[in-house]
């Protein structure tokens, strides 16, 4: 059994993780919509094909950002529940990406960026013991 597998997950973890599993949800579901709309313009437009193609170009890049961040943060989420170290980066990165979302982005992240960043929280991922008490 390897050593990831053997690692207790803190409730803290957890948390974690489910949160990351409803944002990357609620990306998703975003990026439905931004789909939805985006056939929107084609549907009702007058034959203005620079407007469409403006109106796609924006509503693509949106699709295509929200789609990564969803797809990451359901994989991060997985990854938390393994307890994998590359979980905890991808962590740290998506809590960096979330702050300037104020207010809840900035305190969740803050948050989960504080937590991440801890002793504690790089022992829970790297299985370092803790330091000796002196």
């Amino acid at each position: 059994m390897s050593a990831e597998a053997t690692r207790r997950r803190p409730d803290v973890v957890t948390i974690i993780a489910i949160y990351h599993f409803i944002v990357g949800g609620l990306a998703l579901l975003g990026a439905l919509a931004i789909l939805i709309f985006a056939i929107l313009p084609v549907s009702f437009s007058r034959g203005d094909p620079g407007g469409i193609a403006a109106a796609l170009a924006a509503l693509g890049l949106g699709l295509l950002i929200t789609l990564a961040f969803g797809v990451a943060a359901v994989i991060v989420g997985w990854g938390l529940l393994q307890v994998r170290t590359w979980a905890r980066w991808g962590a740290i990165v998506l809590a960096i990406l979330q702050l300037p979302a104020f207010p809840i982005g900035t305190i969740i992240g803050a948050l989960i960026l504080w937590y991440l960043l801890t002793d504690e929280g790089r022992q829970v991922f790297e299985g370092t013991p803790p330091p000796a008490a002196s």
